[in-house]
């Protein structure tokens, strides 16, 4: 299911964010890798099924990808929507 025709929700916004964020220095990764279970924690939702529903709508706009299994990180496509330079259609 792809993101309603009314445009991402603020949750869809939400993940994308805190995705964006830059990981604590660990040296393992550049970029901020999260479990739906992780992101539900982080962003206050109660609902663990509707996060992971809002991942997929994501990365079905290619905003987010699963670079490990269950783990979901921003692309440089959902970089650029939170930029305001992309607008999904």
């Amino acid at each position: 299911m792809a993101i309603e025709k009314d445009g991402p929700t603020d949750a869809h916004r939400t993940v994308l964010e805190l995705l964006a964020l830059e990981p604590p220095s660990s040296g393992r990764s550049e970029k901020m890798r999260l479990n739906p279970t992780s992101i539900t924690r982080s962003t206050g939702y109660k609902n663990s099924s509707y996060i992971v529903r809002i991942c997929r709508e994501l990365e079905e706009e290619g905003l987010i990808e699963r670079e490990e299994p269950g783990y979901y990180e921003i692309t440089a496509r959902g970089r650029v929507y939170l930029e305001g330079e992309l607008t999904l259609d």
